[in-house]
């Protein structure tokens, strides 16, 4: 009943939601049964407020009869008294606002960027519980989505043993790592040593990994300075004009994204802005690697202009995080948020002080959405909320504090260039 608040619990989904021992395996927490050994005409016999939550006896139960407990968290969940992004559950949400999030220009990044010790991100405790220090990795990947390892052995194997600290490698079709190195007739464009604009990796694949993960073997030629831009932060600063017909495009075109080489087709078509009833969800952007577009009678200049206007933003100086990394450091950020590219650099090898000639080398790994949040929606009570503040996240918030900031004059400015009727 909307009007008074009540809501009707119904028997046959309460009968399948049931978590006692009988229903669940106590050792696995699978089910015991299947749905569709409940009767249909299931009912309630009886229900009975406790300390834990509602007992409830079912009718018409067959021989499976007996008392489940509904704990009161989800009886608030039921009533709408609490929301779903509270619950404990791997969801991008109920872990963003546990952690809050920083959104990020170069100088605010210069300021909260960690560089956290391999040794302590590796360490467990004497009951093998993972130390603060791997967890504040996780957690300023939910944060900032973005931060750094350093005295990282110079180790081929290092990259999987970071990896694998977080979660499950996702092995694509360039391996279970990779290797980050200038070579002749690259497949990819990151194998060159010329300029790599800010991008994110394999939107052509469906989803993209989220977590990259790059260890720096050898630096030692000139340039090749690692570039970070935090896209989720002009995103967010854009979609509230998404719905104007000049900044529409950013919503509505699809990009294509296209890999085909050595034996591998990969094709995906994103939008730059994506998001639904509730907002702006995702940020897509990765020029070097977009495919043909099928047919050439797709008009493309009603897209260009503001994706111009979203590229100027990401690319400006004061957006942009420089950081030539070295040997022993490693970062890790969310691709899935923050736009990364680099510098060229030399393509003659440099002498180092070992005398043997130099290069430029990383080593790098993947991790998917659901093994990283997987991994980040056990960490720690009061861990989580450290760095975050009294009041926890939410993106309606994140939407208010970012048109509060200093960055909404300067967007509202090159918003203004092509669309002069925008307010303020």
């Amino acid at each position: 009943d909307k009007q008074d608040g009540r809501r009707t619990l119904k028997p046959s989904t309460l009968r399948d939601s049931c978590s006692c021992p009988r229903c669940r395996d106590p050792s696995s927490g699978q089910k015991t049964f299947s749905s569709v050994e409940i009767p249909v005409d299931i009912g309630l016999e009886s229900v009975k407020p406790t300390k834990k939550g509602l007992e409830i006896d079912k009718d018409k139960d067959g021989s499976n009869k007996h008392t489940m407990l509904l704990p009161w968290d989800s009886v608030d969940l039921s009533l709408k008294r609490k929301a779903m992004q509270d619950m404990t559950l791997p969801r991008p949400r109920s872990i963003l606002r546990r952690t809050g999030v920083t959104y990020w220009d170069r100088q605010l990044l210069t300021q909260h960027i960690r560089r956290i010790d391999y040794a302590a991100f590796m360490q467990d405790d004497n009951n093998n519980n993972k130390s603060e220090a791997f967890w504040d990795v996780v957690i300023d990947l939910c944060r900032l989505g973005i931060v750094f390892l350093q005295n990282v052995p110079r180790d081929p194997l290092s990259i999987e043993r970071i990896t694998t600290r977080i979660a499950n490698i996702k092995e694509t079709f360039y391996g279970r790592t990779f290797d980050v190195r200038a070579k002749p007739d690259a497949e990819n464009v990151a194998y060159t040593n010329g300029f790599l604009g800010l991008h994110q990796d394999l939107l052509y694949l469906d989803p993209p990994p989220m977590i990259q993960v790059l260890h720096c073997m050898d630096s030692s030629r000139a340039g090749g300075e690692s570039l970070f831009s935090d896209g989720e932060r002009v995103g967010r600063l854009l979609w509230p004009y998404v719905s104007r017909h000049r900044l529409a495009p950013l919503a509505e075109h699809h990009v294509p994204y296209q890999y085909s080489k050595h034996g591998f087709h990969y094709f995906s078509s994103r939008r730059v802005l994506e998001g639904n009833a509730a907002g702006f969800t995702n940020v897509f952007w990765s020029p070097p690697f977009q495919g043909r577009y099928l047919s050439p009678v797709k008009d493309l200049r009603g897209w260009i202009r503001p994706a111009q206007v979203f590229s100027s933003l990401i690319n400006h100086p004061d957006a942009v995080y420089e950081h030539k990394m070295e040997p022993g450091e490693c970062v890790l950020f969310d691709n899935l948020r923050v736009l990364h590219g680099r510098n060229a650099f030399s393509d003659n090898t440099t002498t180092t002080s070992a005398g043997a000639g130099g290069e430029r080398w990383l080593r790098g790994a993947y991790i998917a959405a659901e093994d990283f949040l997987s991994r980040a929606a056990h960490i720690p009570k009061g861990l989580a909320e450290k760095y975050r503040g009294d009041v926890p996240w939410t993106p309606g918030l994140a939407q208010q504090e970012l048109r509060a900031s200093a960055w909404q004059d300067d967007v509202v400015r090159r918003l203004k260039e092509i669309d002069p009727g925008i307010e303020e």
